[in-house]
């Protein structure tokens, strides 16, 4: 009976400690998480950061080469053009063929 219990008692012990390690594991791994979703966060920044300057880069060329008024109420980087009529973007339809192109102009190219 002594024996059964000091048996008992040490895997207890042994189980305790296995407890403690998985503990202290994944608090490495919910830091190891937090670290990756920063650093996920800090790239799309740079992502974003990098098309905005991008685009604004091709807007001022537009209005240096062309001489587009940029500052008129009738440019709005909002709507485009869709079966030779400026609408909002929003209300474009998605059509069928369509994906191909999407696909390759949501490339972004970072220098």
């Amino acid at each position: 009976m002594v024996a059964e219990r000091l048996s008992l008692q040490a895997k207890n012990e042994e189980l305790k400690g296995g407890l403690n390690d998985l503990s202290a594991s994944k608090q490495v791994d919910v830091e190891k998480i937090n670290q990756l979703e920063k650093n996920l966060k800090e790239a799309q920044s740079f992502v974003v950061t990098q098309h905005k300057l991008g685009f604004s880069k091709a807007l001022q060329q537009d209005e240096y080469f062309y001489k587009i008024p940029l500052n008129e109420d009738n440019f709005d980087v909002r709507k485009d053009f869709h079966h030779d009529n400026l609408i909002p973007i929003e209300e474009i339809p998605y059509e069928e063929g369509q994906e191909e192109a999407t696909k390759a102009d949501d490339v972004v190219y970072v220098e």
